[in-house]
């Protein structure tokens, strides 16, 4: 238990080390950004200000790297370059020798025979070498007392940085749970959903035709009342609700396929994975919760920009149509903090 104990206080110590620094830089970038992308919302594009605001996760994914290995500081040159960088000080060595010479003379004087006795009353000097002088027990007891002396043991009590990583491991994987949980519901939603008929699918080939996108996307059809959402990593999938096509046309659907397709366009969805990742990683983060949202917004407006640069807007609608869509929800939207879903 007590080695247990002393690797968490190692590895607390290491984690504090890393993590309060680390805490207080990104707190203040956080903070530059937010402030540059708010000065900037006017004058430049969501597409700019979303990469503006992704050097915060780019920098909490960095540094911990960096830490890893950091760069040498120093190099050898010369001779010293091949040479034992551990060499054992020659008065090290010596020492054992001195002392073992010193009990051993402390002892000698035992081990001569006593003069003026023969025969069978005499001792055996055999016998008296082999046994140990009460002198040099004593002796060698306090050199070995001296040699040990100032080594402390490992601390049998966890220290604070010990438990400040035992409270972060147990967040991380309570937020792991949760995340792993969320996305096992979206790929359970969208296996309950329906496949779109030929009509829709007509639809979607003509948008990814526009958009040049030429991987497979499946398009189904979900619950009433919800939002068109996008999920899949290796595969896409757009799930819309079943009321959308009837209730507002076909003009309105195509707009959302553009919407979801410039999504797949600008791999968002890989995006919106590392987000969740550290969202879990640095749940302990105020400012992180901040971030995502702001990126969750720019990604929004950054995917309307693409979709008016590829198809246009002639009667300059094309807002009102996905406003007109929001309108259908009338269930909660996907939790944020979803693992393969970007509304």
């Amino acid at each position: 238990m007590e080695r247990i104990i002393t690797q968490l206080n190692m590895v607390g110590e290491a984690f504090v080390g890393l993590a309060l620094p680390m805490l207080l830089t990104s707190i203040v970038l956080a903070g530059v950004v937010l402030l540059v992308e708010s000065v900037l919302r006017a004058r430049v594009r969501a597409g700019l200000r979303y990469w503006l605001v992704m050097c915060v996760l780019a920098y909490l994914v960095l540094l911990p790297l960096l830490s890893l290995s950091p760069p040498s500081t120093h190099w050898l040159a010369g001779s010293t370059a091949y040479a034992d960088p551990t060499p054992a000080p020659a008065s090290h060595k010596q020492a054992p020798a001195r002392q073992i010479s010193h009990v051993e003379s402390l002892s000698a004087p035992l081990s001569q025979p006593a003069t003026g006795q023969s025969g069978a009353g005499a001792p055996d000097v055999t016998d008296r070498v082999s046994e140990p002088s009460p002198l040099a027990t004593d002796r060698e007891r306090g050199l070995s007392q001296t040699t040990t002396a100032g080594v402390g043991e490992p601390p049998c009590h966890l220290t604070w940085q010990g438990a400040a990583f035992l409270l972060w491991l147990t967040g991380a994987a309570i937020m792991a749970g949760v995340l792993i949980g969320r996305a096992l519901a979206a790929c359970k939603r969208v296996d309950s959903s329906l496949a779109a008929n030929h009509l829709m699918n007509d639809i979607l080939i003509y948008c990814r035709k526009r958009m040049g996108i030429r991987e497979p996307i499946l398009l189904r059809v979900g619950e009433e009342g919800t939002m068109p959402v996008l999920c899949g990593l290796i595969r896409p999938v757009i799930v819309v609700p079943r009321n959308l096509a009837p209730t507002l046309g076909s003009r309105h659907l195509r707009d959302v396929l553009f919407h979801e397709l410039a999504h797949v366009k600008r791999h968002d969805l890989w995006i919106n994975l590392a987000q969740n990742i550290l969202q879990v990683l640095y749940f302990y983060n105020p400012l992180l919760l901040v971030i995502n949202a702001v990126i969750r917004r720019l990604r929004e407006e950054a995917a309307d920009e693409t979709v008016l640069d590829t198809i246009g807007d002639a009667d300059h609608s094309y807002a009102q149509r996905l406003a007109d869509v929001a309108t259908l929800a009338t269930k909660p939207p996907t939790s944020s903090l979803n693992l393969i879903a970007v509304a």
